[in-house]
């Protein structure tokens, strides 16, 4: 059999197998997006002032502290479907055992941390936020 006959059915086994892969990676990453998170998201004046738990994906690299709907929000900076944290000093310790991880936060909702523009956020993917007095991980039996 020549060497083009066997590229053609190795190449046709191959782009089977890279679909059955590439049909598989979402799934696993795939994560329902908390329906609070999302109210809270789009109306955060309506939550003004309240104690509320929120489900969501965190990101806690270097100023990127931000807790969002998926990690696919963040991962395309959808700002509509995140909240940015505040009062997350707490956290930093736990840095490399939270980041990418989706939890759930307990905390109250702020719809302008930065207070009319006064307090410079660096990394806020937005103005509302949460001031986290809880914060663990979400098992993924829970999820």
């Amino acid at each position: 059999m020549s060497t083009r006959r066997l590229l053609r059915p190795i190449a046709f086994c191959c782009s089977l197998a890279i679909l059955a892969c590439s049909s598989m990676a979402p799934s696993r990453q795939a994560t329902k997006a908390d329906p609070l998170f999302l109210d809270v998201a789009a109306a955060p004046h309506a939550f003004e002032g309240q104690t509320i738990t929120l489900r969501g994906w965190v990101s806690l690299r270097h100023e990127d502290r931000n807790l969002w709907a998926t990690k696919n929000d963040h991962e395309r900076w959808q700002t509509s479907r995140c909240v940015s944290l505040s009062l997350y000093a707490s956290l930093l310790s736990r840095v490399s055992d939270l980041d990418g991880r989706v939890v759930e936060v307990t905390g109250v909702i702020s719809n302008d941390a930065s207070k009319g523009g006064g307090v410079i956020r660096l990394g806020a993917c937005r103005d509302a936020a949460i001031a986290v007095s809880e914060l663990h991980q979400v098992s993924a039996s829970q999820r």
